[in-house]
């Protein structure tokens, strides 16, 4: 059992330093690693496509033959596995934060595939988002929650998201492709966000036993959610530029996560003294240094992909 350092002053508990916080982190980077080369191997396949193709169920049958875009959808298995893990044992305003890495680690991938070097400009970005997660971390201090929160509360959180989800779809459809682009992605981060509690919620249902967590709703809810996440990532992609969906994404997943945290699971971040201030520096520098690394010819050089 991880070890926790009870703060007598907050009544609130919070990661110890030492293995369980380690182990913790290494999973969520290896989360982030495999993300981050899924993404540039399915890019890779998907480029290759005809552009006829794009939003057909062609497209899938014809990305299915091809061994790299396969190769990046077990990645994203075994990224969500690692997530999974990671989520069983520590916070989601700990764990969620850290994949923001995932575009970090699409760099040298991507340089690799495209035999290309990775440019000063791209060290300086990664740079920033590396500084801000560190300066944001440190401050905040994520303390562990309980994600117990009742029926009723996980019905108004579910039907907030699908109302502010649905809002975004609408909006997508009533502006120019570059809104659409923008709105749809972060409606794909606002799912992905609550994907992403509602896999932490299963994961503390499963010590009660496999089948009592598929008699409970949390396995359907992630198995919906899910599905949902995934349509509106293709179709943010598909909107317009991915230097403005991948990054809006990139960033809309983890702060809603640590909002459903924060508000649901009784999980902590410091709020004494000028802690909120540099927190929200170190999520400015992080939210900076995303939107420049998606600039990058490494990670996307083409309008639109699957």
């Amino acid at each position: 059992m991880m070890r926790l350092v009870a703060d007598s002053s907050l009544g609130v508990f919070h990661h110890h330093l030492g293995r369980g916080l380690v182990s913790i982190v290494l999973l969520s980077l290896a989360s982030a690693a495999s993300y981050g080369l899924a993404a540039v191997l399915q890019h890779q396949a998907a480029i290759r496509e005809p552009p006829e193709l794009s939003l057909r169920a062609g497209l899938l049958v014809s990305l299915a033959h091809r061994p790299l875009w396969l190769v990046g959808n077990a990645l994203d298995g075994v990224g969500y596995l690692f997530q999974f893990l990671a989520l069983r044992r520590g916070s989601l305003a700990l764990v969620e934060p850290l994949l923001v890495l995932s575009l970090v680690f699409a760099l040298p991938a991507g340089a690799w595939l495209e035999h290309r070097r990775v440019s000063t400009s791209d060290i300086t970005s990664t740079g920033m988002v590396a500084a801000g997660l560190a300066l944001f971390l440190g401050v905040a201090r994520p303390g562990i929650g309980h994600p117990h929160a009742s029926g009723l509360a996980w019905a108004i959180l579910t039907a907030a998201i699908a109302v502010s989800c649905g809002a975004m779809v609408l909006g997508a459809h009533s502006g120019s492709r570059r809104r659409a682009a923008v709105l749809l992605a972060a409606g794909s981060g606002t799912s992905f966000g609550y994907v992403a509690a509602v896999t932490e919620r299963t994961g503390h249902i499963l010590n009660a036993g496999v089948v009592h967590t598929l008699m409970t709703w949390a396995p359907y809810g992630l198995l919906v959610g899910g599905v949902a996440a995934l349509l509106l990532t293709q179709s943010a992609f598909h909107a317009g530029a991915l230097r403005l969906s991948l990054p809006t994404l990139t960033v809309a997943q983890p702060l809603v996560a640590v909002a459903i945290g924060l508000g649901f699971f009784g999980e902590h971040i410091d709020s004494r003294g000028p802690a909120p201030v540099f927190e929200l520096l170190g999520l400015v520098l992080v939210t900076v240094g995303v939107f420049l690394l998606a600039r990058s010819p490494l990670i996307g050089t083409h309008e639109a992909e699957l």
